[in-house]
């Protein structure tokens, strides 16, 4: 974020000064509208850059994340090693994470997300509420869980692991579809 105000600050003063170029204001209302086209301005710039561009910028060193991944679950659910086959959708922005998990028995939502650095690699955190299909939900209820995925420079394969609110623990491995 620190690194995107000085950017937008001369963006900022560019748009004013070809507002003010273009209208040569005389009186305070037309610097004000000169403001409010440059206020309006970089609002939409900044948001164009959050949700889009900032996937094209060779500064930008986010990974950027694919929206489809096919995954496996390895899960110590009741003490037992079980394996599973999950489905997980991603929606990224350059401030957000979003993840959708769907498997046969139970689906989930990202609470908060968040892509941060750990000794030099890019790791993912997110944190999740489950939604169990009602024929499991008595012997598997909702719950939260949180997982930390390993973002390599290919993000085509990412592994980590995962742990829940009711004490279960797991690998987890995504594969872009």
């Amino acid at each position: 974020m620190k690194q995107l105000i000085k950017p937008i600050a001369i963006i900022g003063i560019l748009i004013f000064a070809v507002a003010y170029w273009l209208t040569t204001p005389l009186t305070l209302d037309g610097y004000l509208s000169c403001a409010s086209y440059a206020v309006s301005g970089v609002t939409a710039i900044a948001v164009l850059y959050d949700l889009w561009l900032w996937r094209w910028n060779p500064l930008e060193h986010v990974p950027v994340l694919r929206r489809r991944y096919c995954g496996k679950i390895s899960s110590t659910y009741e003490n037992s090693p079980v394996s599973k086959e999950i489905m997980m959708s991603v929606k990224q922005t350059l401030f957000s994470v979003q993840i959708t998990a769907q498997t046969d028995t139970n689906s989930s939502i990202t609470v908060v997300g968040l892509i941060t650095k750990e000794y030099g690699a890019h790791v993912l955190y997110y944190t999740y509420m489950t939604n169990p299909n009602a024929i499991v939900q008595k012997t598997n209820p909702a719950q939260y869980g949180t997982c930390r995925m390993e973002l390599g420079p290919d993000t085509g394969t990412i592994k980590g692991k995962y742990w829940t609110s009711s004490g279960t623990t797991g690998d987890i491995v995504w594969t872009n579809e």
